[in-house]
């Protein structure tokens, strides 16, 4: 064979070998690109699951704090409730102390008391033209004179009269917002702090003369 045969056959097999390897490098680089192309979608999944999990958790931790807030939230009802009724082993001493506390907030002094249906746990209320008055409450009342209907104890208060208005107005809404939970029954109110005489009458408006008031007391 000649010399220019064999370069001839030489670049021929050359090309092949070129082609061959140029085939093969572009196999291997598309297997590696799809290898890779699926590991990272792999990856990509594994992320959003994990994203899926992280939102579900995070959602989870804030309906846990929800229910505790709503469960403080019920405590304190629960507490509340359980302040609305008096669970004093004498509710009837109870229920003095704090009507005297509520009229002593509002400037107003109590001329006597007595339990509903029962004689007079301390003081009296002055005769009518009697010179002397009646101090004010200062004896406790003994546990056998308290009067309690079902759920409740009730107390007679005759206020020291004439007293202000926007006071006893006070009073009595202090009394039913007041904890544990008390009502006023039975107000008879009319105009008073005047002087008298023959020829005509003052009457101070913003004065009120009260007659004796009922209060109960919630129990358990």
């Amino acid at each position: 064979m000649s010399k220019k045969g064999k370069m001839t056959m030489n670049a021929t097999l050359l090309r092949t070998l070129l082609s061959v390897s140029m085939l093969l490098v572009i196999a291997v680089g598309s297997a590696g690109f799809l290898y890779g192309l699926s590991i990272i979608k792999a990856y990509a999944v594994e992320v959003s699951h994990k994203k899926v999990d992280a939102d579900a958790s995070n959602g989870n931790i804030q309906a846990l704090e929800n229910i505790k807030k709503e469960l403080d939230q019920n405590n304190d009802i629960l507490n509340k409730v359980g302040l609305l009724k008096s669970d004093s082993q004498f509710p009837e001493f109870r229920i003095v102390d704090e009507v005297r506390k509520i009229a002593a907030n509002n400037n107003l002094t109590i001329d006597s008391f007595t339990y509903a249906d029962s004689a007079a746990a301390t003081g009296t209320t002055p005769a009518a033209g009697s010179a002397t008055t009646t101090p004010p409450a200062t004896t406790t009342p003994t546990t056998g004179t308290a009067t309690t209907a079902g759920k409740t104890v009730s107390l007679s208060v005759t206020l020291k009269s004439p007293i202000p208005y926007s006071n006893f107005l006070q009073f009595t809404y202090d009394i039913e917002q007041n904890l544990p939970k008390m009502k006023v029954k039975g107000i008879s109110v009319s105009a008073g702090g005047g002087t008298a005489s023959k020829e005509q009458t003052a009457v101070d408006p913003n004065q009120v003369s009260v007659e004796p008031i009922t209060i109960e007391m919630y129990i358990n």
